[in-house]
């Protein structure tokens, strides 16, 4: 359905009273039997209504129409009914919010009886009660008319024209309908940036309108999170309203989980969603929106929606010359000349997101703006100007700032730099403060980068003149306990000697602890707690291990947990991030996986993470080599004379192997597709 707002001036002989004149109400009256008349002739179809009289016999009437009524010949009938001449000042389709607001105060005029019950009879009375629903975050808007050489211009420049512009060149080449009768195909648009999201989709409606798709120039967005519990007789009434036109579900959570706390709620709701986008599929056009990464979410929205035939629209990747054609427009809109500095982050061979370009526009932008624009504040820094002088310096803290996942061990790793920076100023004041005992406890399953991270914390301190050295020296049980009484201590106290200044990682910390008390076990880590404290100035020690086991190992000594300032725990690497890792991984040795090689590494990584030996990077080092040396094999038996560059770099669905786990069957073969 649709709403308009019109305003006429009454050409009869006829004098339209003021309100809160004598002869208003009455006339409010007989207006009101007009309008109830006229719903009742289009059997409940259309409705007009009086909302307020105004100057020079003035009058402006509100209108619920039905999706395939026309809204002149709509207002003829009323008029006639009425005995008016009118000429028209206006005809304005609205969103639903200025429906409502005219409907209250057409009731308050007395023009209609009750607006709830009228909205009601139309089954949007839920929408008429609560702006939100429950939980259901909606919000309208009009279209925007574009031509179709705009839309085409905007989609090459704004780079989503790849599978965008073969749609809009269908949509063009059919018959233009003066109503629409159904919809042939519903759409999934896919991209990260916000920006271009909203873009493509208004020009994606206006196109459709300007063809006859759609009849609407009212089109509704719902806004949908993983936790959202909306309503589904909110939703319903919402899809009602929109009869004739279109509805875009904007999801912005990422990919359905098998576990996690809103994961039920995340299934839920795309269930309740495709419910009702599927009830309404010939009178509703429905997009759907999801992020590019989202390839899980994704494929269980096309489960769900079997019976609608999608369009699927992405987002583009531009090259390193696309790129800078992009940049240069962007720096061309702002009036401002582009240079070198706005390229830099391009590299030939590499391509790029919408995302990742405008955020290096916006940074650029934003110092070209109060550096050369407005000059006079080219001494004022940015909020990032400071976050990185007082973060951690060096390229260690940016090669760890880069690293994929690893969030809480980033922030807490930040947290201790910082700490320690703040200790030595105090100390460097005059301030009388004792040096903190710098150690740490990394907890996490095998191959969550712990060694990695431990490496880059020394280089790190030593970076901002925390530590002398720097370096990292990794042991184990066998490294510091010795094979006879009284050799053993000495063992530790050497290995003290050699990371003064650095790091002494102690990985499986845990192996330390003897089945039996007064063992060689329990003389390293007696010794290891009295060498911590006599070298608490200018080391750290830091001990890894399995969570659960590391616990035991902490009250093995009541000295040991009291010099432990920090524990950082690293989870198990989503499916999602093990993707990015894979992807980075794959990068560096001159390869790409194809799409189809994405999903398996999908089902393959779901699959591997229930594993108790699963080795989260570790995992993804060895399946990597596995792959290139499968694919490696494949191209072998082809035609080498004839392959060309981008076959010879391309992964694909049949060159992914994944390693064989321990505890691995030929059932987990088959689940995962080999």
């Amino acid at each position: 359905m649709r709403f308009y707002r019109i305003e006429a001036t009454i050409l009869s002989d006829v004098e339209i009273p003021r309100r809160r004149t004598e002869d208003f109400y009455p006339f409010a009256d007989t207006m009101q039997s007009f309008s109830q008349s006229f719903y009742l002739k289009s059997d409940k179809k259309d409705y007009v209504f009086a909302i307020n009289t105004g100057s020079n016999n003035t009058m402006r009437f509100g209108a619920i129409i039905n999706e395939h009524s026309d809204i002149n010949k709509v207002l003829d009938k009323y008029m006639k009914l009425c005995g008016f001449k009118v000429e028209y000042d206006f005809i304005e389709e609205q969103v639903f919010d200025s429906l409502r607001v005219n409907l209250r105060m057409a009731d308050g005029a007395d023009f209609i009886n009750d607006d709830e019950e009228l909205a009601k009879g139309f089954g949007i009375l839920p929408l008429f009660e609560n702006r939100y629903g429950n939980g259901l975050n909606y919000g309208e808007s009009i279209i925007e008319a574009k031509s179709h050489e705009q839309i085409v211009k905007e989609a090459q420049t704004h780079l989503y024209s790849d599978s965008f512009l073969p749609e809009i060149d269908r949509i063009y080449a059919g018959k233009s309908l003066k109503r629409p009768i159904g919809h042939p195909v519903h759409y999934l648009v896919r991209t990260r940036s916000e920006e271009t999201r909203n873009e493509l989709s208004r020009s994606l409606i206006s196109a459709l309108y300007e063809n006859g798709r759609i009849f609407n120039k009212r089109y509704t967005y719902i806004d949908f999170y993983s936790d959202s519990n909306f309503n589904e007789n909110d939703l319903e009434a919402l899809y009602r309203s929109c009869g004739g036109g279109v509805v875009i579900v904007r999801y912005h959570s990422g990919d359905t989980k098998a576990n996690g706390p809103f994961a039920r709620n995340n299934r839920n709701g795309i269930e309740k969603i495709c419910e009702i986008a599927k009830m309404f599929y010939q009178s509703v056009l429905t997009v759907f929106w999801i992020n590019i990464d989202s390839v899980k979410t994704r494929d269980f929205f096309l489960e769900n929606l079997t019976s609608m035939p999608i369009v699927e629209i992405t987002e583009d990747m531009a090259d390193s010359e696309r790129a800078k054609v992009y940049l240069t427009e962007k720096a061309k809109e702002c009036k401002i000349k582009a240079d070198n500095k706005l390229f830099n982050n391009l590299k030939d061979g590499n391509s790029y997101h919408i995302a990742e370009l405008n955020r290096w526009f916006d940074e650029w932008y934003t110092d070209k703006l109060h550096t050369v624009v407005y000059s006079q504040y080219k001494d004022v820094k940015t909020a990032k100007a400071e976050i990185v002088k007082s973060a951690p310096k060096g390229n260690a803290a940016t090669e760890l700032r880069e690293m994929i996942g690893l969030n809480s061990a980033k922030e807490v790793i930040e947290n201790a730099v910082n700490f320690f920076k703040m200790q030595k100023l105090y100390s460097e004041k005059g301030l009388n403060v004792n040096r903190p005992s710098m150690h740490m406890i990394f907890t996490g399953n095998p191959g969550t980068a712990k060694t990695t991270v431990a490496r880059l914390f020394a280089q790190i301190m030593k970076d901002n003149g925390l530590l002398t050295k720097g370096d990292l020296y990794e042991v184990g049980r066998a490294d510091i306990v010795g094979q006879f009484v009284g050799s053993t201590a000495p063992l530790v106290k050497k290995f003290f000697k050699m990371a003064k200044g650095s790091v002494l990682f102690i990985d499986e910390a845990y192996s330390l602890v003897d089945d039996r008390n007064g063992l060689y076990g329990d003389e390293a880590i007696n010794t290891i707690v009295q060498e911590m404290e006599n070298n608490r100035d200018d080391l750290v020690v830091i001990f890894a291990g399995y969570p659960d086991k590391m616990e035991e190992f902490l009250n093995k000594n009541p000295g040991l947990r009291s010099r432990i300032a920090f524990h950082i725990n690293f989870d198990d690497y989503s499916t999602d991030e093990l993707i990015d890792i894979a992807d980075l991984m794959i990068k560096r040795t001159g390869f790409e996986f194809d799409e189809e090689a994405h999903k398996k590494l999908n089902r393959v990584f779901d699959t591997a993470r229930e594993n108790d030996d699963f080795g989260n990077g570790r995992y993804v080092r060895n399946l990597i080599e596995l792959s290139t040396l499968k694919q490696a094999s494949r191209l072998a038996k082809s035609d080498i004379d004839n392959l060309t560059d981008a076959e010879m770099r391309t992964i694909t669905e049949a060159d992914i192997a994944a390693p064989i786990l321990s505890n691995e069957d030929n059932e987990f073969s088959a689940v995962i597709g080999f």
